[in-house]
């Protein structure tokens, strides 16, 4: 690990930075001054408070020229921090369907914090939702998208797509699914919270109307994320009891969470334009390909565009839990599917949206790097990971060397 992220608490190879990241140095350390300094509440008229809303403002102004969204004037986007990514979601997808009640879109693809966040709206406002269906390389049908819009011009109040797959890393073509969205004026969300900053991505070329990420997932620390909304993309609070961010989020701003955020984003977008992301990527796909050379197994969309930092590989016939928690013991960090629902012994349900079979799905395995992830750190784990594997699948080991690609 770099000496920004290294962590003297995790004495093993960490390779799960999609269920979070280590906090960077330069941000802890950030926090730390503006906690020994004092913040005041950004609400106050008096001049800490005045002190503390100009903090909270140029963090907000420093995530609209990250995002390259609209800043000034009317046309500004809103920057609305939250405690995480699944309560920007939230707020984006329950807020906007009772500002705006219609059907919704969202792929069968997404976080739960998406896809249950709009079963719950659309039952509310007795609205349809319709799962956006994709291909086994997990990427949308967009010709699927475009007949549904066109079957019912009018009746769509809202499309959720994330840009990046939080399990198996595929980037879905946002600028495209924008494109079609316009034709029939329907707004689109997105959950950005494992792309944001790693991959190029503007707002304003896009076209997307809201995004969602969070600081956790990118060196910031744990509970704080944000919503960046334009102004045509109406919401209605899930809180009440405050004014702050133009009601539409009430409570007191945590200011130099908001701040640690900014930051956060501001240096994983530095990283990507330094070359970060490209190293990162042609690691991932190293231990891809030598890890297949010891012991068979399948990569997860490994023909689409993907995240630098995710690699999804399905080793048929292993349990994917009892790999894990070997792994685990051995001294290697890796999950079997979302954090969020980590523990599951079901196949996970991206997997099977995908038409992944169950044998397949079953013995699949989430390894998540980060630009602390070092050559040593992959060349290390690769015997151990193809060793472990084949000592709980000893057919494997007569196989080693057909690893395949889905």
């Amino acid at each position: 690990m770099t000496d920004e992220l290294r962590s003297n608490s995790l004495l093993m190879m960490y390779f799960d930075n999609n269920a979070t990241t280590m906090l960077d140095r330069r941000i802890a350390d950030h926090m730390h001054e503006l906690n020994l300094r004092g913040v005041a509440n950004s609400s106050s008229q008096h001049r800490p408070g005045r002190d503390a809303l100009r903090i909270l403002e140029s963090a907000k102004d420093s995530i609209l020229q990250t995002l390259d969204a609209p800043r000034g004037g009317m046309s500004a986007a809103r920057v609305i921090i939250t405690s995480g990514g699944t309560e920007a979601n939230n707020l984006a997808v329950i807020g906007h369907l009772a500002a705006r009640p219609g059907k919704c879109i969202v792929s069968c693809t997404e976080h739960p914090s998406v896809t249950e966040a709009a079963r719950l709206a659309c039952a509310t406002v007795k609205s349809d939702l319709v799962l956006l269906p994709v291909d086994r390389e997990g990427v949308c049908d967009l010709e699927r998208l475009q007949n549904i819009l066109d079957a019912e011009p009018g009746a769509y109040s809202l499309i959720s797509v994330m840009l990046g797959n939080n399990e198996t890393g595929v980037v879905q073509d946002l600028g495209k699914i924008c494109q079609i969205a316009r034709q029939y004026n329907v707004p689109v969300h997105s959950d950005i919270v494992q792309a944001v900053g790693k991959i190029p991505f503007s707002m304003s070329e896009c076209g997307v109307s809201a995004v969602s990420f969070t600081a956790h997932k990118i060196h910031g620390p744990v509970g704080v994320g944000a919503l960046v909304a334009l102004p045509e993309f109406e919401l209605e609070p899930l809180l009440v009891g405050g004014g702050q961010q133009l009601a539409t989020r009430p409570g007191t701003e945590q200011v130099i969470c908001a701040s640690a955020l900014a930051m956060s984003v501001a240096l994983t977008a530095q990283a990507r334009d330094q070359g970060k992301y490209n190293q990162l990527q042609l690691l991932r796909d190293q231990f891809e390909s030598q890890l297949l050379e010891r012991t068979p197994g399948v990569v997860i969309a490994s023909a689409a565009d993907r995240l630098p930092h995710t690699s999804n590989i399905a080793f048929p016939g292993a349990d994917r839990q009892a790999l894990q928690m070997a792994l685990d013991l051995k001294g290697i960090a890796c999950s079997t599917g979302s954090a969020c629902s980590s523990g599951s012994s079901r196949p996970s349900p991206v997997l099977s949206a995908m038409g992944i079979e169950d044998s397949i799905a079953g013995g699949s395995l989430r390894f998540s790097f980060s630009v602390s992830t070092t050559q040593s750190e992959i060349e290390q784990s690769i015997p151990t990971i193809a060793a472990t594997i084949n000592k709980l699948c000893p057919s494997n080991s007569t196989l080693a060397g057909h690893g395949e690609h889905s």
